[in-house]
Formats: C-alpha cells, structure tokens, sequence
C-alpha cells in the first residue's frame, strides 16, 4: 500500500511538471511564429510590387495566419487544462479507492 501511494505522488508530481513543460512549449513556439511572422512581413515588404497590392495581399495573410496561431494555442491550452484535470480525478479516485 504504501508503495501504491509512493508512486500516486510521483505520477502527480510528474504529471504537474509534465504540464508546466508542455504550457511554457507551447508559449515559446507561438512566440517564436509571431517573431517568424514579422520578420516574414518585414523580407516580404521589401519585394512588394509598386502600386501596393502585393503589401495588402501579403498583410491580409498575415493577419489570417496570426488568427489561425491565436486559435490553435487556445485550443491547445484548453486541451492541456482538459486533461490535466481528467489526470488529476482519476488519480484522486485511485488513491481513494486506494485507502
């Protein structure tokens, strides 16, 4: 018994640590798209055509783009606060089950 509840703790503990590494990721690659997106913006501005239709095009991309990384990150943390809680109840079942 005791070591059935040894390991409920280390696979919280785990599961906790698991979780901060995998929200801090997901927060560095989203930063990391943004910075790509304006240096992408910025190397695009400059092959831009002359009447500025090119600019328009490449800015309403752009904008469609960021949108779309805004919607993955939030789907992404929604599904990490999802699991984690899922996690975090059965292990609390088992170790009352366990008792």
């Amino acid at each position: 018994i005791s070591f059935l509840e040894n390991l409920v703790g280390v696979l919280k503990d785990l599961h906790s640590t698991y979780i901060v590494s995998t929200v801090t990721l997901s927060s560095e690659v989203s930063n990391h798209v943004e910075k790509l997106q304006k240096d992408i913006q910025e190397y695009l501005s400059i092959l831009t055509d002359a009447d500025g239709k090119g600019k328009e095009k490449i800015a309403e991309l752009s904008t469609s783009a960021q949108a779309k990384i805004k919607s993955w990150a939030t789907a992404m943390k929604e599904i990490i606060s999802d699991y984690h809680q899922q996690f975090r109840y059965k292990l609390q079942d088992f170790s009352d089950q366990l008792s």
